[in-house]
């Protein structure tokens, strides 16, 4: 009986000595970035037969059964479904951010201003056809906004080249976790197969899904021997050991589109940072195959050269019939015929003002009626892309899409880090580690400890006391 005892002390002092580990590591590791706080699971050890009474079973003390980790599956899918939606919000919010410096109305030398003027200068012409101040201030005007309309252009087009770097290198960040996860998988496998689950190794590949998920939309589900399979869509990224590679292709756009290396079909990416740079680009293909539509930069973009090559289209026509009704064969168009992009358009380089006088006044040397022709163009309705509308309102309306497209971003970004706040504070009072908690707990590991202690201190003295007795 009394080696019985001293053999439950001793498991005592071994279990309290285990979870006072355990509680003093879930302490220095309460900042840890993705550490679940840990609990030794403790248990009544096997009883066995009293030697002096058969029928009688005696307890044998405690033992640890494991040391578990906490999980939350739920809060865990909730955060990472929440960091997928702000990466994707936040990756638009900053592009469209960056956008709105473009199309920043009304300013000094804007697109807005510099188109007034020159559609003004005609005026002025109209008024002196004579004046080769006036025609030469026709052709500075037309060349101001070619340079407002190539900058305009270059600067986004910059941009965009900008995103589209981005999606391969976030493409490149995808495959890097997901081989990083694969690896972790088999050493899970590895070292689980001759102890205890790894739950150090289970918070190391915890980090990087959470990394993972601020990429890109995932969903995953447990594999053998506690691994972990990881989707895009329902094709596998991670499946045990084995990490499937993310390429880019050019699209019918001539952007970066994520493809499956090992089948060539676009990767259904709809959220994470990833599907936010793609949404700045292009719109998904189609089920049927149909092919991706222009996203908020190219949309843009291709809206401001809608307006350019508008401009240009009617200036030169209205231009040239002048001339025709003269009678005077015409010379060149105000504008380059080949410059119908904003990043392409000019003025005639070495445009004569004898040309500007003689297209501005058809009917009689100074009547100024085709000038005011012109000039009329910007306060008429004249088809722009798919719409009819003057210059000043389908520019105003891009700016304005512009600023709600970005505010309505910047609105929800900011939603989405309020949801993901509450959701991560949620998921840390269930995973993480409470200090104080952690404090009550380790005080009464230690008294149990101490008991145990004191327990194998009474039996020795009655045996030292037995001996005396029978010296």
């Amino acid at each position: 009986m009394a080696f019985d005892i001293l053999n439950i002390a001793s498991r005592a002092i071994a279990a309290q000595q285990l979870a006072l580990e355990v509680t003093g590591n879930n302490m220095a590791n309460a900042t840890t970035p993705g550490y679940h706080v840990e609990s030794a699971v403790l248990a009544e050890a096997m009883p066995s037969p009293d030697p002096t009474e058969p029928n009688a079973l005696v307890g044998q003390g405690v033992d640890v059964l494991t040391v578990s980790r906490a999980t939350n599956a739920f809060l865990s899918r909730s955060v990472r479904t929440q960091q997928s939606i702000l990466g994707y919000d936040q990756a638009k919010s900053q592009g469209l951010g960056e956008v709105q410096n473009i199309f920043q109305e009304p300013a000094p030398q804007g697109l807005a201003e510099t188109m007034n003027a020159f559609f003004q200068s005609w005026l002025t012409l109209s008024e002196n056809p004579t004046s080769v101040a006036a025609e030469e201030g026709v052709i500075q005007q037309g060349q101001n906004l070619s340079t407002v309309f190539n900058q305009m252009a270059n600067t986004l087009t910059s941009q965009i080249a900008s995103v589209n770097q981005n999606i391969s290198n976030l493409v490149t960040q995808v495959n890097q976790l997901a081989t990083q996860i694969a690896q972790i998988n088999q050493q899970i496998v590895t070292v689980g197969s001759s102890q205890e689950p790894p739950n150090n190794l289970m918070d190391q590949r915890s980090a990087l899904v959470d990394q993972l998920s601020k990429l890109v939309n995932i969903s995953y589900a447990p594999g053998p021997d506690n691994t972990m399979d990881i989707y895009i869509g329902t094709h596998p990224l991670v499946s045990g050991n084995q990490a499937s590679a993310l390429v880019t292709t050019a699209n019918a756009l001539g952007f970066n589109q994520p493809a499956w290396a090992d089948t060539g079909a676009p990767a259904a990416i709809t959220s994470g940072t990833l599907g936010g740079n793609m949404a700045l680009l292009y719109t998904a293909s189609g089920s049927s195959g149909s092919p991706p539509g222009n996203g908020y930069l190219t949309g843009y973009l291709q809206s401001l050269n809608n307006l350019a090559s508008a401009i240009v289209t009617q200036v030169n026509a209205q231009f040239n019939a002048g001339y025709t009704t003269s009678g005077t064969a015409p010379s060149q168009p105000f504008f380059v015929t080949t410059g119908t992009t904003a990043a392409t358009m000019a003025v005639t380089p070495n445009l004569p003002p004898s040309d500007i006088a003689a297209a501005s006044s058809p009917n009689s040397p100074g009547d100024g009626s085709n000038a005011a022709a012109i000039f009329n163009l910007s306060q008429t309705a004249e088809p722009i892309g798919s719409l009819t509308t003057t210059y000043g309102q389908y520019y105003t309306t891009l700016v304005g899409q512009v600023g709600m497209d970005g505010q309505s971003a910047q609105n929800a970004a900011n939603q989405d880090q309020t949801t993901l706040t509450s959701l991560s504070n949620a998921l840390q009072s269930a995973t993480g580690v409470d200090i104080n908690q952690q404090s009550v707990q380790m005080i009464q590991e230690q008294q149990s400890y101490m008991a145990a202690a004191k327990l194998v201190q009474t039996q020795q003295s009655i045996i030292q006391s037995l001996l005396a007795a029978v010296s």
